[in-house]
């Protein structure tokens, strides 16, 4: 199954919204840097709060610091505000080998 890599919690929050995560994890092996996997624990629907249920995602804990550090001081010097779900994704596309959609 190829892997997709979701790079904000934002992502996930909408795509819970439009009722469209449960498609996506179906034909991919979905991703998250743990910032991002603790970043998105609800989404509203009908104006009520539903928690996320994210069980069957890869969690990234292996984030290598100094390509971190590379992401924050790049987006530093654009003027780009960055959280850190965003930041600790983009290192980690820096520093994998695997291909990655």
């Amino acid at each position: 199954m190829p892997k997709l890599l979701l790079l904000d919690a934002d992502v996930i929050i909408d795509l819970h919204t439009l009722g469209l995560f449960g498609k996506i994890i179906k034909a991919y092996d979905i991703c998250l840097t743990r910032e991002v996997f603790e970043e998105a624990k609800y989404y509203k629907k009908d104006g009520a709060k539903i928690e996320i249920d994210l069980k069957d995602v890869t969690i990234i804990d292996n984030v290598d610091l100094e390509n971190l550090r590379c992401v924050q001081r790049e987006a530093k010097k654009a003027m780009l505000g960055i959280d850190p779900g965003e930041s600790t994704s983009m290192a980690y596309l820096i520093q994998t080998n695997e291909e990655i959609t």
